[in-house]
């Protein structure tokens, strides 16, 4: 038997045995089900949960055919912007201490 044929029937045999609650498949393939759900399909994160590196975690998402959506990255918060950070501000060096003052003279 060549590699390739070899390479596809331990790939069916996996199929089966990953739906069989107990075996060795279905407790790999539960855990890189939570790791992927964990860290919203992020795959760098969820290899790295797992310890195992990325290119594992793509041939273990391929062998237990795991369809992984990617999902879209939340916007990243904006700065909000009060009066006293839109204040100009300079350094003074006051008795040998340095101190951000505001315009007004008050310090920061």
């Amino acid at each position: 038997m060549n590699s390739r044929a070899t390479s596809q029937a331990r790939t069916i045999l996996t199929m089966k045995e990953c739906q069989i609650e107990g075996t060795m498949a279905f407790a790999q393939r539960s855990a890189v089900e939570a790791a992927l759900r964990d860290n919203r399909c992020n795959l760098s994160h969820a290899a790295r949960q797992l310890r195992v590196g990325r290119t594992t975690l793509y041939r273990l998402i391929k062998r237990f055919e795991i369809e992984v959506e990617i999902m879209p990255r939340p916007p990243l918060p904006r700065p909000r912007a009060n009066a006293a950070s839109q204040a100009p501000t300079s350094v003074r060096l006051v008795d040998g201490v340095w101190y951000l003052v505001r315009a007004d003279g008050s310090r920061a």
